[in-house]
């Protein structure tokens, strides 16, 4: 017996808040987070209006990107931008149900939304104004839900939110749609828990050349920053705190120390007295520093780096930041190409906060040879938004797709090391201040996701096309002859 539905906007704000509160809060929802909007679209009135169908997805995309508040903090543009963008995926996820949905097979019926999610969510990769969003990120850190995983390395992330989707899509047809697509929902279940159990099954390698490393964590908030650049006594404050912490890094036993974004923001290489008080001393061999710093390589022209530095501070290498945040970040002059630095410990592929979020650049970063990923970010713009949760989850999801560990250290937080099961140990959290100690191990062979890329949305878009296909066909023989 089919349950009556509630109003349709009612079922739309709450699958908005749910995919909101998935997003930045809890990702348990996100198993849920759209059952009431494929109510709603199943409602006579969203059936018979495509109008009314895009006001239901763009209600759901719009509440789920206001929940990301933390945003705020860099400007109301960027924040409306995010709400209207999440909304514009939300409405084509609507149509497109709306347009396919019901009218092919019950099996068909049961998987569209998950292809169709997977297509709106692989989309918001692309473009260089793209902002990334996914159920794989919502879920990366739910202990329950982490054997699922373990597809991420073989289907990328967008496997792991196709599988989240479907869930979705079967709690809908098997609690709320009627009998009529009974078989086909047990089918999709099945196919749930297979992917879930594979996790057990085929657990990932973890390497096996060990390196210690140690993440430097000041937990400074940014009007820390902004302070010094007016009072040489909060500079002070600013340097004191990575001189001691770093100290205590190249003393640890560490042989790669990592700096989080911009940690220090004067031009350290520039002043031998800064060097000798943040760089590694030339009495501590072994030890290799990744430091986040601002550069200056010509008048007008500065980079947010990453420069690796031997002890005694001679630098190594540097990586400058390929994708910087649109506006914001309007001072840097962007790098060239996504490549891993060497270190000598091996080739380190290091991501640059924002950078974070996007596949293309761990898995191009892994393909140019990186045997770790170090992702260093500055957080603390965000506040004590849970958004910085969502970011730590991104690099627990560049970890597993790439198959390498990740050093995360965030300037106020949160750093952790993650290996590529996607585990984390020694966490610090947000505005804490100290070391994240650990053990990394050298990976260089390549998952079949950095090998392919995303192979698996080649094999959802034809299933979309053939859906869209079989749909139109049915059309044209339903319509009398002319």
């Amino acid at each position: 017996m089919r349950l009556a539905a509630p109003h349709p906007l009612l079922l739309a704000l709450t699958a908005g808040f749910l995919n909101g509160y998935a997003f930045v809060f809890g990702g348990e929802a996100a198993l849920v987070a759209n059952v009431p909007l494929l109510w709603a679209l199943r409602a006579p009135r969203a059936v018979h209006s495509a109008a009314f169908a895009a006001l239901l997805g763009g209600v759901v995309g719009f509440l789920g990107g206001v929940h990301i508040y933390g945003i705020l903090d860099y400007g109301w543009f960027l924040f409306w931008g995010f709400s209207l963008y999440t909304a514009s995926q939300m409405v084509l996820y609507a149509l497109l149900l709306r347009h396919l949905w019901g009218r092919t097979r019950p099996l068909v019926d049961v998987l569209l939304p998950a292809a169709v999610w997977t297509l709106t969510e692989w989309l918001r990769t692309i473009g260089p104004l793209c902002m990334p969003a996914s159920y794989v990120g919502c879920i990366a850190d739910v202990p329950a839900l982490r054997p699922l995983l373990a597809l991420a390395p073989f289907t990328g992330g967008l496997g792991v939110s196709f599988v989240v989707a479907l869930v979705q899509s079967v709690l809908f047809h098997g609690l709320i749609a009627g009998p009529s697509h009974r078989r086909a929902t047990l089918f999709a279940a099945g196919v749930a828990g297979i992917a879930l159990a594979f996790g057990f099954i085929v657990p990932p390698s973890l390497g096996d050349t060990p390196v210690r490393v140690a993440g430097v964590q000041g937990g400074l908030p940014n009007t820390a920053y902004d302070a010094a650049r007016a009072d040489p006594a909060a500079s002070r404050d600013v340097v004191r705190t990575y001189a001691t912490l770093s100290e205590q890094a190249y003393r640890s036993g560490a042989e790669l120390v990592v700096w989080p974004e911009t940690a220090v923001r004067l031009p350290v290489t520039e002043v031998p007295a800064l060097a000798a008080m943040l760089f590694p001393p030339a009495d501590a061999p072994g030890v290799t520093l990744i430091a986040g710093l601002p550069r200056r390589v010509a008048e007008g022209d500065e980079r947010n780096s990453a420069l690796v530095i031997a002890p005694g501070g001679r630098i190594l290498d540097v990586y400058d930041k390929v994708r910087l945040v649109p506006g914001h970040e309007a001072l840097y002059t962007p790098g060239v190409v996504w490549r891993p630095v060497e270190t000598p410990v091996g080739r380190v592929g290091v991501l640059i906060c924002l950078e974070s979020v996007y596949p293309e650049v761990g898995r191009a970063l892994t393909l140019g040879g990186a045997e770790l990923l170090a992702v260093i970010s500055n957080d603390a713009g965000f506040g004590r938004s849970p958004i910085a949760r969502h970011m730590t989850n991104r690099a627990i999801v560049q970890a597993v797709e790439n198959g390498r560990w990740v050093l995360r250290v965030g300037q106020a937080g949160i750093s952790t090391l993650i290996d590529p099961a996607g585990r984390t140990a020694s966490t610090l959290n947000l505005f804490e201040h100290g070391l994240v100690t650990g053990t990394a191990r050298r990976r260089t062979d390549l998952t079949p996701y950095t090998r392919f890329g995303d192979w698996f949305m080649g094999v959802v878009a034809v299933g979309l096309a053939i859906a869209l296909v079989s749909v139109r066909r049915r059309a044209g023989r339903r319509q009398p002859a002319g």
